[in-house]
């Protein structure tokens, strides 16, 4: 019989999920809000602080990816932990001119998640085995969805009552909270091997599984994981009126999906693969559609109910077959940081693409039109996604 206790190094990285979700809401859909309310060019000026910082986090990946194979993934993880910090300090000095330093600001976000979250994901690679992968994902993803019902709740009263740069000192803390959090991990899968990237491709060429899956993070990073995000949220922002209400519902929304995450956790297996990607994906589809079609409160809220429910679940089984496959053969030991290097470039390239995308629609028309050719842009691409999720098996 299975261990059903998760172990230690496990709930460590759970408990790290959730300071880091806290972060991701303060800089997510509030940060959008905030750029809402202070400039008129405010998609274009979100596109284009992301197609920044998700440049310069390619770049930082690949520049790093080296010496984070050699030296101890930790000590990277907490200069990334440090430059959160500095991030957010910078969002306190700055202020309503925080639209004149759109670049910097994408910058130093970039930085953050070269030294953060790309060798995050390799000490996660190697302290979840595949055997509590799921349970990992599932009740840590219900756990970090808990903190998302209440951390907007918390900082939308907060930022309705003082402002959105005075949340940042609370975060500052949060992000001291992280490093020292962070001492309790272990990296493993230390070598004293120079990154082999060109000996990666040729393995890579010839692997259809690995093709699949890196095809899959490039759609991603085209769609949910990358400017799929800001369209939500930019909806919800323009149907809502002040920044309790913003909280209020992205509070539900993660309520909803906390609860997808415990009945993923407790019942998703394998073998349901195809029919929980196909089932979504249609819900998915026609949650788009009513949008389009209608774009009125209803039907805002049931794209966001399919988009934080029904696509975040493909998402997980997406990055549970990543990771599991991560884990087999060669790729565990002797490539595994080739593998997540060449996992940051695919999923980063589909995230510039994006948001690039975006901007230029942004800068030559309106932005409802903008917003509405994005909706059906990525609707196709997580079409394809799907396909390629159902077609690939990781055992």
């Amino acid at each position: 019989m299975k261990n059903k206790k998760l172990s230690f190094p496990t709930k460590i990285l759970i408990l790290d999920n959730i300071l880091c979700k806290v972060f991701s809401v303060f800089t997510g859909i509030f940060l959008s809000a905030y750029f809402y309310k202070i400039s008129e060019d405010y998609v274009f000026q979100l596109a284009l602080y992301n197609v920044v910082g998700w440049i310069f986090a390619t770049l930082g990946a690949v520049f790093l990816a080296d010496m984070i194979k050699r030296k101890d993934k930790i000590w990277f993880y907490r200069i990334g932990i440090i430059i959160k910090t500095i991030f957010a300090f910078t969002i306190l000095i700055l202020g309503q001119d925080i639209t004149n330093h759109v670049i910097s600001l994408g910058v130093l976000y970039g930085l953050m998640t070269a030294t953060n979250g790309f060798p995050f994901n390799m000490i996660e690679s190697e302290n979840i085995t595949n055997g509590e992968r799921i349970r990992y994902l599932g009740y840590g993803n219900a756990l970090t969805g808990i903190v998302s019902i209440i951390a907007p709740l918390i900082i939308g009263r907060y930022i309705t009552e003082t402002s959105y740069t005075a949340t940042a000192v609370p975060i500052i803390v949060i992000t001291i909270m992280e490093l020292l959090i962070s001492f309790f991990l272990k990296s493993k899968n230390r070598t004293t091997k120079k990154l082999a990237l060109k000996s990666f491709l040729k393995i890579f060429l010839k692997d259809k599984i690995l093709w699949r899956l890196y095809a899959i993070e490039f759609l991603k990073g085209f769609n949910r994981n990358g400017v799929m995000s800001l369209v939500a949220s930019l909806i919800v922002i323009r149907a809502l009126s002040n920044d309790t209400a913003i909280g209020d519902w992205s509070s539900v929304f993660a309520a909803l999906s906390t609860i997808a995450m415990l009945i993923f956790a407790k019942y998703y297996k394998k073998s349901h693969q195809t029919v929980v990607v196909s089932v979504f994906t249609l819900i998915i589809l026609v949650s788009t559609i009513l949008v389009l079609i209608s774009p009125n409160f209803m039907s805002i809220v049931f794209y966001n109910i399919a988009y934080d429910v029904f696509l975040f679940v493909v998402d997980r089984i997406a990055n549970a077959n990543l990771f599991d496959y991560s884990n087999s053969g060669i790729y565990k030991n002797r490539y595994n940081t080739e593998y997540f290097t060449f996992r940051e470039l695919f999923l980063n390239a589909g995230r510039i693409l994006g948001y690039l995308i975006l901007m230029l629609l942004a800068l030559f028309g309106v932005v409802s039109a903008a917003i509405n050719t994005m909706f059906i842009v990525v609707i196709i691409s997580v079409i394809i996604m799907s396909g390629l999720i159902i077609r690939t098996k990781i055992k």
